[in-house]
């Protein structure tokens, strides 16, 4: 599964759904109330931050993608996924700096609102997820990237199924993870879920299946 950019104008309506309606509990709460502003956020600093990142200009992305961030701060409150995506937004581009433990801080914060306002198998979940689990990787935590590699792959093969290229991804990426952590009959396990899988429909005699294929038979010639 590779990272995804994610922009404010693709959030679907219905995940906002079970936020508001919680929105009037605790009402006997003190709180200060921020003034949002009415209408909708213009978009102009994610179509810069897409284009940024798309030719690899990743400062000039991230400094877009912090303008829209204070865009959309007038107009939605924090807890709702359009920050949610900014946030994500704004980790990938600290990945895409090298700059992975910021991008963790990002994701944590895209996590923490999508607990609150999506539902478990959302896809958007899946794919914050998925990201913070190669930051994870990228710093040397395994552990913690296996975790999360595999949070993701649990919702993609409960949304969209196992032949998705998603799915066929994240189960090469979690055997890639076994192999630097020296399970190497995890890993073999692993790519051979995706052998099995492309079996039976999803083009077993791909160049893909083919190498998975030869990788399988190199880890067992290590095991003997």
């Amino acid at each position: 599964m590779p990272h995804v950019k994610l922009w404010t104008s693709v959030i679907l309506l219905l995940s906002l759904s079970s936020f508001w309606a919680c929105s009037g509990e605790d009402n006997n709460k003190k709180e200060t109330k921020t003034i949002l502003q009415k209408g909708e956020p213009s978009e102009e600093h994610s179509t810069l931050s897409q284009k940024y990142f798309e030719n690899g200009e990743f400062e000039k992305a991230l400094e877009e993608d912090k303008k829209q961030l204070a865009e959309d701060l007038k107009y939605y409150k924090e807890e709702t996924p359009e920050i949610a995506l900014d946030y994500n937004n704004i980790g990938l581009d600290y990945d895409r700096l090298k700059k992975h433990t910021k991008a963790i801080e990002y994701y944590k914060k895209a996590m923490k609102i999508d607990e609150q306002t999506l539902e478990d198998n959302s896809t958007e979940r899946s794919t914050t997820y998925y990201n913070f689990a190669s930051s994870n990787e990228a710093l040397g935590n395994y552990d913690k990237a296996l975790e999360y590699y595999q949070k993701a792959l649990n919702i993609d093969k409960a949304g969209l199924g196992e032949f998705s290229r998603d799915v066929l991804d994240e189960y090469e990426d979690i055997a890639k993870l076994y192999e630097k952590m020296g399970k190497v009959k995890l890993a073999i396990e692993e790519y051979q879920n995706i052998v099995d899988i492309m079996a039976h429909g999803s083009n077993p005699e791909s160049e893909r299946a083919k190498r998975v294929k030869v990788k399988i038979e190199a880890l067992k010639k290590r095991l003997k």
